[in-house]
């Protein structure tokens, strides 16, 4: 029986898996720093829904692939609970999906502007930046 071998990209979003689950199961031991209130979490999830329904056009969140320039509308489907920190910048995570169902992650980077969250940058489908910045310790699982 012939071993399969993993893609490159393959084997890149294994070690991610691997590493992220060792920074979830680790996440006890993190700094108060990192830590983030039931309440902050309540409005930086508001937060995103706002803008993803304010750059919302007709009944879907339109977006441009860099690397094929198609144009794709998509819709929102889950936002995800972990947040990271970099910094004084915080980054939201939720897929969008495409009319054929297709998952998109979309990763929303914010930052406090007198005393709110204001979201500067939007990676849509673009998740190897902050992959890079949690590798390379530049970036936290928030608690």
């Amino acid at each position: 029986m012939r071993k399969r071998r993993l893609r490159p990209s393959h084997a890149r979003a294994a070690a991610f898996g691997l590493w992220l689950t060792g920074c979830i199961l680790t996440a006890g031991v993190a700094h108060a720093a990192d830590q983030i209130s039931i309440e902050e979490r309540v409005s930086l999830q508001t937060m995103m829904s706002q803008y993803i329904d304010q750059h919302t056009i007709g009944d879907a969140f339109w977006h441009i692939d860099p690397h094929t320039g198609d144009i794709l509308k998509l819709y929102p489907a889950t936002q995800h609970p972990m947040i990271v920190r970099m910094n004084k910048v915080v980054v939201l995570c939720a897929d969008l999906r495409t009319a054929d169902g297709k998952v998109v992650n979309a990763d929303f980077y914010a930052i406090k502007d007198n005393g709110q969250y204001v979201i500067f940058q939007a990676e849509i489908g673009n998740r190897e930046p902050l992959q890079a910045l949690l590798m390379k310790g530049a970036a936290s699982l928030l608690e």
